[in-house]
């Protein structure tokens, strides 16, 4: 798949030999400038490795009026328009902090569509699509269709995504096949599915699928809030609805807004992803992982979070400072005594967040003996549990804690 795809950049690239006579020199410290939506669709033209940066707001109302033409084939419906022309794209975007308003695209017969069709080899950072309405194949999405290789960092999505399944398809809210590394965005994106197929091989995703072999977190610091709108008959024919693709980490959406019920992943000691209630997705505390001191801000339980790249966080908004206290309920400890035990042993430990608990006693083979606290809502703070151990054969034992922010072992001996 890869392969193919480099095939195409490099042909579409060749067969394209005029642009836009952007300003700048497309250099690092000399980046090419984009004032308007005319000179961000230009870049489909430029060759591969160069910078690129928005040096305002865009509005994109015009493409609604762009390449109206006959594009479903239907002749009672001639004038369908089409709108913007999704990019396959190979450089480095900065978008400033900058947002890209009122984008449509109307390519229902597409397999891949979104801002970018392609993104190769990229860095894509500070950018923002708002109020965007885009209808789409099977590979439909609101930022890009395919990521191979591309780092996406402080981006986000607004607007609606419509996506006509007919083979194979995996959209998402953001991207649909995710073969990169997405940071810190985020996606209020409703996405409607029309399924014109009875295969049920088709999986669906609120942000995005990331692609087998790729990045095992190729989603990181990120949430989703928009409706999934699919009705009950088509449910049967997808093979999975998830928010994630099971592959990001602190990775978090809104269960009542999406409609995606929680499916916590819990693996290598720390929280994968997370489904939340609106009003806990409105508390910073809630999104382990992200850095509230300078790349987001919330206002406390009234809003998602922000992006301060795009001065939205208001002056009610500061940065979250961690104090000695909430530092000293992350640092995570747990300690048994007294060892050796004979009969009871008390376990004390510390809880970092409020979430996912488990502690556990294991033998020297790593055989599971006991679980002596396992929690979905665990309270942040000190607590201590008592363990008893007069059933446990005389031998070396391992408690170990686990919690979102790791794993803890703690060696023990039990003699009778």
């Amino acid at each position: 798949m890869k392969i193919i795809v480099y095939t195409i950049i490099v042909v579409l690239f060749a067969s394209n030999s005029y642009a836009i006579n952007l300003k700048g020199s497309g250099t690092k410290v000399d980046p090419y400038q984009i004032y308007t939506i005319k000179d961000f669709q230009s870049l489909q033209y430029y060759y591969s490795d160069k910078y690129f940066i928005l040096m305002n707001d865009i509005d994109a109302s015009e493409t609604r009026n762009w390449n109206v033409g006959d594009h479903d084939g239907n002749l009672k419906t001639p004038d369908v328009p089409m709108g913007f022309d999704p990019i396959s794209f190979s450089g480095l975007i900065n978008g400033d902090g900058h947002i890209i308003r009122n984008l449509y695209i109307n390519n229902p017969f597409d397999g891949a569509s979104g801002l970018f069709k392609v993104l190769i080899d990229s860095e894509i950072k500070k950018l923002g699509l708002e109020n965007c309405e885009i209808t789409s194949g099977d590979r439909a999405a609101t930022f890009c269709a395919m990521n191979y290789n591309s780092y996406i960092s402080e981006c986000y999505t607004t607007g609606t995504l419509t996506c006509k399944i007919t083979d194979g398809a995996s959209p998402g809210g953001f991207c649909s096949l995710n073969g990169g590394v997405m940071i810190n965005c985020f996606s209020t994106c409703d996405i409607n599915l029309i399924v014109n197929t009875n295969s049920k091989e088709h999986e669906v995703t609120g942000f995005s699928t990331c692609i087998l072999g790729s990045n095992n977190d190729c989603v990181k610091n990120s949430y989703i809030t928009g409706k999934l709108n699919i009705n009950k008959i088509d449910l049967d024919k997808l093979s999975r609805i998830s928010a994630f693709n099971h592959r990001g980490q602190y990775v978090y959406w809104d269960v009542e807004t999406t409609g995606i019920p929680d499916s916590t992943i819990f693996k290598w000691g720390y929280l994968k992803q997370k489904g939340y209630c609106t009003a806990d997705m409105k508390l910073s505390k809630s999104y382990y992982g992200f850095d509230f001191q300078n790349i987001w801000c919330i206002d406390e339980g009234k809003d998602y979070p922000k992006l301060r790249a795009f001065k939205k966080c208001s002056d009610t908004t500061p940065p979250i400072s961690v104090t000695q206290d909430d530092l000293a309920t992350r640092i995570q400890t747990m300690d048994i005594t007294p060892s050796p035990a004979n009969s009871k042993a008390q376990i004390r430990y510390s809880a970092p967040y409020s979430n996912i608990i488990k502690i556990t006693i294991t033998n020297i083979y790593g055989e599971e003996v006991a679980v002596p606290v396992s929690s979905q809502n665990h309270e942040a703070g000190q607590f201590s549990s008592e363990l008893d151990v007069s059933a446990f054969p005389s031998g070396v034992y391992f408690c170990v804690l686990q919690t979102p922010a790791g794993a803890v072992s703690k060696q023990f001996v039990v003699v009778h």
